[in-house]
């Protein structure tokens, strides 16, 4: 199996399977594939802001909003997502671990960005976005965005084979960093492309990833008038599921302030740490 996916043209797969995601059907045929893609994956559909019939594509349906009041914001240090929390832990000797027996590196992880170092030693979230889940990635924190990078890459699976079984699979995976001036000191939240889900956005740049798969490079932003996010504000969006890593500097978070379980299920919102 790893050696047909290898030959698989993943980048245009996924820019094809978002085209056809979010292409506008007619009516009937909208309301019949909104309704079949939300029974196959069983899909809350009473949290969803609009009812299933307002939806012209599955890719309009896939990044719907949900009713207001339905994930209140309980700490200053919260989950970003609707996701599995698939595990957490400390960045150790420049490392972070994928899965037991697996790990990767922190540097090439954010691209080769300098401010790598400065997260050894430091804590990290991992979290799996199912395609039942909602879609839009929040602030785990109130903060300044200062930087960001789109890191290209591969667009593999990220489901449970994939984590065995390729290698630094999040260091290679085509990927948008952010990072967050707040009081934790500087957090990044790093969104993971996949297959089908090369198409990323974020609220507070205009730039879309996998928009033209033959033209991808490393891109570097500072923003010298920087936006501010409160914690649980929509930081961005997968257009598919995908995963979600949140790093925090060493020292920041101590093990016995951390208010969660892995792996359990997570919503955007909910604490990760003890006050």
């Amino acid at each position: 199996m790893f050696e047909l996916l290898r030959f698989v043209p993943k980048s245009h797969l996924s820019h094809a399977a978002g085209w056809l995601m979010h292409k506008q059907l007619p009516g009937p045929l909208a309301r019949w594939s909104v309704r079949a893609f939300a029974s196959k994956f069983g899909i809350d559909v009473a949290a969803s802001a609009r009812p299933l019939e307002s939806y012209r594509s599955i890719g309009e349906f896939f990044t719907r909003d949900l009713k207001p009041g339905l994930r209140p914001i309980e700490s200053d240090f919260v989950s970003p997502c609707d996701a599995l929390l698939r595990n957490f832990g400390t960045v150790q000797y420049g490392r972070i671990e994928q899965v037991k027996g697996r790990d990767y590196s922190l540097s090439q992880f954010l691209g080769g960005d300098g401010i790598a170092d400065s997260f050894d030693g430091g804590s990290f979230f991992n979290f799996y976005l199912s395609p039942r889940d909602y879609h839009h990635v929040h602030a785990p924190v109130t903060g300044d965005v200062v930087r960001s990078v789109v890191i290209p890459g591969w667009l593999w699976p990220v489901n449970d084979w994939s984590i065995a079984n390729v290698d630094g699979l999040f260091a290679v995976n085509e990927r948008v960093v952010t990072y967050l001036r707040s009081r934790f000191g500087l957090v990044a939240v790093v969104m993971i492309g996949a297959t089908n889900v090369g198409r990323m956005t974020v609220t507070y740049d205009s730039f879309v990833t996998n928009s033209r798969p033959r033209l991808r490079e490393l891109r570097w932003m500072d923003y010298g008038s920087p936006t501010t996010l409160r914690a649980g504000d929509r930081l961005g969006t997968f257009h598919m599921g995908s995963s979600v890593v949140v790093l925090a500097r060493k020292g920041i978070i101590a093990s016995d302030r951390i208010a969660v379980r892995a792996p359990s299920p997570m919503l955007y919102g909910r604490r990760l740490l003890n006050d």
